[in-house]
């Protein structure tokens, strides 16, 4: 099957976003589009499905951009580790816990701080009910 490429401003319609935001995806390497010898880049399905995800931890589960790529540089290296499961030595062991503790680490801190804005969230709403129920 051949695979399919498609141009900047198609993805970016498909996705609801600008040239510029995927060109500074590109910038800090969030994601590799293949370019052509003119420059131009293309992407591909999977380009485009990770640049969904880009947009979903962005938008709606408000991950800024640098723990976006944290979180697509710490998924690669898990897939690393577990497609070495043959591995015995002790350091690359220690490595990939090292690696998975991290991981943990840094979900438990957002979910701090979606809790946070969740609390927000329903005082904000609470006082909006208390308000129309007065009227």
């Amino acid at each position: 099957m051949k695979k399919q490429y498609f141009q900047i401003e198609d993805v970016a319609k498909k996705l609801g976003l600008t040239k510029r935001a995927l060109r500074y995806y590109e910038d800090i390497e969030l994601v590799k589009p293949i370019r052509t010898e003119a420059g131009y880049r293309l992407y591909t399905e999977e380009d485009i499905e990770k640049v969904q995800r880009i947009k979903e931890f962005r938008d709606i589960l408000g991950f800024s951009l640098n723990e976006v790529k944290e979180i697509l540089n710490m998924e690669q290296s898990l897939r690393e580790i577990f497609s070495n499961e043959s591995s015995n030595n002790i350091k690359e062991i220690h490595n990939s816990i090292e690696t998975i503790q991290q991981h943990i680490q840094l979900i438990d801190q957002k979910e701090m701080v979606l809790e946070k804005v969740k609390q927000k969230y329903e005082e904000v709403l609470k006082k909006l009910i208390d308000l129309e129920n007065n009227k």
